[in-house]
């Protein structure tokens, strides 16, 4: 009975301590949490970044939710990079973050998609609720900052109530895009960015900026980072010419890095 009870509490510790990359560790390798929607930039910008830096760079990307709470639980993150400021304000307040190294890099769009060939028109918001569209897929509102943003904008264009019964939650703005991509949903709220790196979805509208806050992608160093040279090495490279060019070849518009 003793050993089964120790087993168990070995695997309870197993689901609960925060995971680290086995091959990660030391003062020349850091673990960046990364908003979903950045996954194919980020893939290339690592590259660049290793060649010129000569450190290595470890990814986990997620809804900014999410790695916000994982931080704060004590994941051993370097950098967070967030689809919002939300999540980064709160781990200021914390006190988890050097306050010195937060970057406004990037900003982006909200759009509708539907699957190719699908015939839906949405030349409106309001017609997302002709009933051809069953079902409709975002991030997590509380969650995941794409939703949030999708939320905000049906609730100021006065059709968040009426739509909220086909509303279809996703763990992150790629799942949104999943959804749509298989026809598990009728249309999809994402950043026009995700939009263009499938040939299966289409844009169909794209809300008004004024519908919604501002969609701003803030960078910041960890107060807890083991590896602070590299990691502010990173975030600066982040908001530098080299990587705007990959992220402005992604659709995603920079900032200057302020």
């Amino acid at each position: 009975m003793q050993t089964q009870a120790r087993r168990l509490v070995i695997f309870v510790l197993f689901l609960i301590v925060p995971f680290r990359p086995t091959a990660y560790g030391g003062d020349d390798e850091i673990l960046v949490f990364v908003a979903a929607s950045l996954t194919d930039a980020m893939n290339e910008i690592k590259e660049r970044f290793e060649e010129r830096a000569g450190g290595r760079v470890f990814f986990s990307f997620g809804s900014s939710g999410t790695l916000c709470r994982q931080i704060q639980k004590g994941a051993p993150a370097d950098v967070f990079v967030s689809a919002s400021p939300i999540q980064i304000d709160a781990l200021e307040l914390d006190g988890l973050v050097l306050l010195d190294t937060r970057k406004d890099l990037l900003t982006n769009n909200l759009v509708v998609i539907v699957p190719s060939g699908s015939g839906l028109r949405v030349a409106q918001a309001e017609d997302l609720a002709q009933k051809e569209v069953v079902k409709i897929a975002i991030g997590e509102p509380d969650a995941v900052p794409a939703g949030a943003y999708a939320k905000e904008a049906l609730e100021n264009l006065g059709l968040w109530d009426s739509l909220h019964p086909k509303i279809v939650p996703a763990l992150d703005v790629r799942a949104v895009l999943a959804y749509v991509e298989r026809q598990a949903a009728d249309a999809g709220i994402v950043y026009g960015t995700d939009a263009t790196i499938s040939d299966k979805v289409e844009v169909v509208y794209e809300f008004p900026e004024d519908s919604h806050t501002a969609i701003v992608y803030p960078a910041v160093v960890l107060k807890g980072s083991k590896a602070a040279a590299l990691a502010r090495e990173f975030v600066d490279f982040l908001s530098s010419a080299e990587a705007g060019r990959v992220f402005e070849a992604y659709g995603f518009k920079t900032t200057g890095g302020h």
